[in-house]
């Protein structure tokens, strides 16, 4: 039945009986109702961005671009522990590079700047529209061991830029992170299949960043921090100012 012939329905219901309102909530509160309405929300906050995106782009003439993605959203909490949502942790880290980029030569994209989860073709959309010059995917990392601590990077192998390559790229992104927050560098890998095939499939100088172990008591408290988080950002914002000024690779790799 649609929502407008619900109407009359729950007034009598409701001058009868006294339980419309309940009625009401119960049929347009239920899951699916809900679930509808975050999809909703999350279509109304991707074609924001994106129109606003495509703007700047237009508007704007940066030396530089670079698109971030903070992984998970929405419904989607990704790692949890300790209270913290691995989707709300890296939004907030992402708030930060942004508002710590005081560079107008340098533009700062992303893929979702709201608690909303964009599917991955939505994602891929902002890679076409704004041409990047890199992209930095944000994570968290956890594991069954909570001595595990630290900060990676991971990176996809098998694409080579002639500007940088994908490995020189995370050992940039792994010392200015590490540096920024004082932190433990576990170190960079590549990319195994399934862990990031965002990163895998964009085609530009690229890095998964994983912030830290939220399974790890210390580390999940410092992610909870705003200290904590703006000096991530920083990190962050210092790997990708000196990628940028990096040399291009000669012929022969050096």
């Amino acid at each position: 039945m649609k929502k407008w012939a619900m109407i009359p329905l729950v007034l009598i219901v409701s001058i009868v009986t006294g339980v419309g309102y309940y009625y009401y909530n119960y049929i347009y509160r239920s899951p699916g109702a809900v679930e509808s309405r975050e999809l909703t929300q999350a279509n109304s906050a991707y074609e924001y961005l994106l129109n606003d995106s495509e703007i700047r782009v237009t508007e704007k003439d940066y030396e530089y671009k670079v698109l971030i993605n903070p992984v998970c959203g929405g419904a989607d909490y990704g790692l949890t522990a300790g209270g913290l949502r691995e989707s709300l942790v890296v939004l907030d880290i992402a708030d930060y590079v942004d508002s710590l980029n005081t560079d107008e030569s340098l533009g700062i994209f992303y893929t979702r700047i709201t608690d909303t989860n964009p599917l991955e073709e939505q994602r891929l959309k902002f890679i076409e529209t704004i041409d990047p010059d890199m992209i930095i995917e944000l994570r968290l990392n956890g594991s069954i061991d909570s001595n595990a601590i630290g900060t990676s990077v991971l990176y996809d192998d098998g694409y080579y830029d002639y500007h940088i390559t994908n490995a020189h790229l995370a050992d940039i992104m792994e010392k200015n992170v590490v540096t920024a927050i004082g932190g433990v560098a576990e170190g960079i890998f590549p990319l195994k299949d399934g862990e990031s095939e965002y990163i895998k499939g964009c085609h530009v100088p690229a890095a998964v960043i994983r912030c830290g172990y939220i399974t790890n008591a210390k580390e999940a408290q410092a992610l909870g921090s705003e200290t904590y988080k703006s000096n991530l950002a920083q990190g962050i914002l210092n790997g990708i100012n000196e990628a940028r000024n990096e040399k291009p690779l000669t012929d022969d790799g050096k």
